[in-house]
Formats: C-alpha cells, structure tokens, sequence
C-alpha cells in the first residue's frame, strides 16, 4: 500500500507512520516522565522540529533552482522534501546534547525514541502487505492520445530507455491542479526523463477547456477512461505519480501533491 485514506485526505505512507510513530514515542516518554518531571517530552519534540526544519533547509539548498523564485513555499511541508540523513542527524545531536546534561532524563528519552522506531517499522511492514512489489513490470494499459481525431490505444512501452514519470490526475481533483505547474517545470528543464499525464477517467472536452483555461502545454498528454493505471498500483487517491526505471519497472508510487523540486529529487534518485 503506497498511501493511506483518512476521509477526504490521501497521505503517503511514510508520513503517515511518522505522525503516528512520533504521537506513541511522546506520549510514552510524557508517561514515563510522569514522576521525574525532566521535562523529557519536550526534549524529544524540540528534537524533532529541529530535524524537520534543517532537513528542509538541507533540501532547500539542493533544490534551490525550483525554490528561489517562490519563498512562499520554503516552509510548505506538504510536498514532503527533507533531507532525511540531516534531519535525523540534527534531531540524534539534539538529544544526545540534552541527555549528557541531565542524565536524569535518558529512561524516558530512549523510551520514547525506542517506541517511535518500532512503531514506525511496524507500521510500514504492516501496510506495505498486499501493496505494490518495489520493482514490477506494469501490465499492458492501453491509453488513448488527447488528439480528438486520433483515439488509437498505445501503452507505456513506447517510453522505455529513459526513467519515466507518470501522473495519475484529474481536473476536478485539486491537489492535481495545484501541482500542474510543477511538472511542466520539470518536463521543460530535464530532457533527460520522460514526464507523461494520464488523466483518470475524463472525457476529452473536459481535459481539453481545463487545459486552455489553466494555459498549459504539457507534452505526453494521455486519456485512460478506465482508469486502468490506478487499479494496476492500486491507487487510493488522486495525484498518484508513478516512477518507471528505464526498463519501464514500475519501482516507486507517490501519493499525494509534489513540488517541482521534491519531483526533481525524486528522479535523481532513480538516475
């Protein structure tokens, strides 16, 4: 399972078992600092804020060409850009710091932290069950080109040779709206990928009046009316991007909204 539901919010499954593994370790180190009072809680959520804020700082700066020109979203988590060994080393640093100066406090610390990484294991082993393979090939889908003259089915493996990614969207989703803009930024400046939309279960004249409204030129436009591609990853929710290796594997699925540069970071992880 590549991402998990909560009413009308789809949040990837690695942020889910954060939020959750990060509630479980400070309630338990509250819990086992009930009688000491050294303050162990706080330590552990200072730790923590500490982490996020230097791994996006560290993301900010190996991004930087798609973050300078919007500081509005320096600071929006949504897209999930960290840099994860920064963050938990800052985070580690931070505790270790604390621990050596009140010695008092290290059964509730390790606790909370010893609790917040097992539940964050757990919880990934446990929704990873029935979920997508890391590496698979896709099933043939056929999907329909957005010429309106033209409805002929072709599939993905036109697309083999280069690392590919494919965004799952509709026009009447917002999350897909909103990120738009960003995948044309990335498809206009890395010839080196193959950036490809393929709109769930629309007809041609609703993409088509989205697409003039919003004024977007997006080349690898697709149709798939069945939603084919969803039910194949077992999608949940819209936007889902999918990542292809050159070989046309399917090897990561993200859920949720992505940055240009959480997008850009993505890829060069695969390259």
């Amino acid at each position: 399972m590549q991402s998990i539901q909560l009413g009308p919010f789809t949040f990837a499954t690695s942020l889910f078992a954060f939020m959750v593994a990060a509630l479980l370790g400070l309630f338990l180190a509250a819990w086992l600092d009930r009688r000491r009072q050294t303050r162990a809680e706080s330590v552990l959520w200072r730790a923590i804020i500490l982490g996020v804020l230097v791994g996006r700082l560290g993301f900010l700066i190996q991004q930087w060409e798609f973050y300078q020109s919007e500081p509005l979203h320096w600071l929006d988590l949504r897209d999930g850009g960290l840099m994860i060994p920064a963050a938990v080393t800052a985070g580690w640093f931070y505790v270790l710091w604390r621990v050596l100066r009140d010695k008092a406090m290290l059964p509730a610390v390790s606790g909370g932290l010893a609790v917040g990484v097992a539940a964050f294991s757990l919880i990934m082993v446990a929704v990873g069950r029935g979920g997508v393979e890391p590496t698979m090939p896709l099933p043939e889908i056929d999907l329909i080109p957005m010429q309106a003259d033209f409805s002929a089915p072709q599939s993905l493996d036109q697309y083999q040779g280069k690392v590919t990614v494919v965004n799952l969207w509709a026009s009447w989703c917002p999350p897909c709206r909103r990120e738009m803009p960003a995948f044309k930024q990335v498809q206009s400046s890395r010839s080196d990928v193959n950036i490809v939309f393929a709109n769930q279960g629309e007809e041609l004249g609703e993409i088509q009046k989205y697409l003039m409204d919003e004024s977007l030129e997006l080349g690898n436009m697709w149709r798939d009316p069945q939603m084919k591609l969803g039910q194949a990853v077992r999608s949940r929710g819209l936007p889902t991007t999918l990542f292809l290796d050159e070989q046309g594997r399917l090897v990561d699925v993200r859920a949720g909204e992505l940055s240009a540069g959480t997008l850009n970071d993505k890829i060069n992880k695969l390259k």
